[in-house]
Parts: C-alpha cells; structure tokens; sequence
C-alpha cells in the first residue's frame, strides 16, 4: 500500500479571510499577484471573493487592463499629467504593499502560534 504525500490542509481565520478580500477589492493587482503575496493559494482566495459576492447578491467583477499607448507623440502637458497620475498609483501601491505587509505579519504570528 502507498501512502500519499499531501500537504496539510490550512485553515484560515475570518478576520485572515476578510483582510485579503478587503486588500483584493482595493487593489488593482490580480488575483494571482494578490494571492501570491498572502502566501495562499490562488483558487483558494478565489473561491472567497465568489462565496462573499453570492452572500452579498452581487455578481463577481471581471476586468482588463489596457495596455500602454505609445508615448513618443505626448505633449509636456501630457506627460505631466500621465506622470502625476502615475504618482499617485505609486503612493497608493505602496500603502497597499504595507497592508499586505501587516497582514502578512500577522499570518505568520497565527501560523506560527498554530504550529505549535
């Protein structure tokens, strides 16, 4: 008889569950890049983000990013205003990347104190 490798089944807390749905809904990040930092699989947080919008009564959201146009035609007005709003993506990734910093912290403290 053979026995399987498997790893351990991982639970979650709510409040672990609420944080990364919360981190995934104001993040322009996918899914997967989402995941990837919460060091969860990525069915995983999508099968939360689907239970939590059928509990909400609201279908889940698709969406597409457009790719970047070429900038060599861009007037100085232009590029100020490209650049500024790129500015203010940058501050808002790094407030989402101290988040997930935070939640990250405290998943270790749970795993870690579970391990035990």
């Amino acid at each position: 008889m053979r026995v399987q490798n498997r790893r351990p089944h991982r639970t979650y807390d709510e409040i672990f569950k609420e944080d990364a749905l919360a981190l995934l809904r104001r993040s322009d990040r996918s899914t997967k890049a989402v995941a990837e930092s919460l060091n969860i699989p990525i069915a995983t947080l999508r099968y939360w983000y689907k239970a939590d919008m059928t509990k909400k009564g609201r279908k889940p959201k698709v969406t597409t990013k457009a790719p970047d146009r070429d900038r060599t035609d861009e007037t100085p007005e232009e590029k100020i205003a490209r650049l500024e709003k790129e500015n203010a993506s940058l501050r808002k990734k790094n407030e989402q990347l101290e988040t997930d910093r935070a939640i990250l912290k405290k998943a270790a403290a749970f795993f870690a104190k579970e391990s035990e």
